[in-house]
This record gives structure tokens, C-alpha cells and sequence, in this order.
């Protein structure tokens, strides 16, 4: 049974919070970020993740702004917590 997400009996930051991090891996990948990881290979390694789920972990913290992507080289990039995901 997949838990659900949203949290909309919960008006506080922590849900709000939640809602945008709160799958599995997420608050990993984050924490690893804000360690000093920026890079998907240095991620990987650290993590021990599929590829396909960092990708998507990635994907969805830099939609929420959480995370922004820069290149580094041609077509790589790092990922530096924006002030939100601060």
C-alpha cells in the first residue's frame, strides 16, 4: 500500500514541506546536496541509488525550486540547493 502524500488537513510548514520532499529518497538526496554533493555521479556513489530514481529525484526538487541545475561541462550539470531548499 503506497502511503499518500498530500496533507491537506495539516496547514503548517512541515506538511507543506512534506508535500514537496516527503517520498522516499527525497530528503536524502537533499541532505546530500546540502552536504556538498553536487554532482549526479557523487550523488549516485554516496547514495547507492538507482540512476533512474535520482533522476527523477532530481527532477522533481529542481521543479519545485528546491534544487537548481547548472552546467559544469557539455551536457553535465551540478545541483545547488536554491534559499528555499535552504
Amino acid at each position: 500500500m503506497t502511503l499518500g502524500k498530500m496533507y491537506e488537513q495539516q496547514d503548517c510548514a512541515m506538511a507543506r514541506a512534506l508535500e514537496e520532499v516527503g517520498e522516499r529518497w527525497t530528503l536524502l538526496v537533499l541532505r546530500d546536496c546540502l552536504l556538498g554533493a553536487r554532482r549526479f555521479s557523487d550523488l549516485r556513489e554516496r547514495l547507492d541509488i538507482p540512476r533512474a530514481m535520482l533522476a527523477s529525484r532530481l527532477s522533481m526538487l529542481v521543479d519545485a525550486g528546491i534544487l537548481d541545475k547548472r552546467p559544469y561541462a557539455v551536457g553535465r550539470y551540478e545541483y545547488l540547493p536554491t534559499d528555499k531548499g535552504v
